[in-house]
């Protein structure tokens, strides 16, 4: 079985923007992964929490991201 390609679309340092970003991917349908998301809490503002989609859903995925208007420390939308 061959798995996507997965692209980071966000990087945060915060829980909370997790939750939201979380909450608009689910209802959009867009699979996604959590890389070092249990980590950042243990750490935090060591490693951020990397939010992947597969690729062919990166470009919907940043559209509706970009329009959160998170603005916390070490969030990163990527273009």
């Amino acid at each position: 079985m061959t798995h996507p390609a997965l692209v980071e679309v966000v990087v945060t340092f915060n829980p909370a923007d997790l939750a939201m970003i979380r909450s608009v991917l689910d209802a959009e349908g867009i699979p996604y992964f959590i890389q070092g998301e249990h980590f950042a809490l243990i750490r935090p503002l060591v490693e951020p929490a990397r939010v992947l989609v597969p690729e062919a859903e990166a470009e919907h995925a940043h559209d509706l991201l970009r329009h959160l208007d998170l603005a916390y420390v070490g969030i990163r939308v990527r273009d």
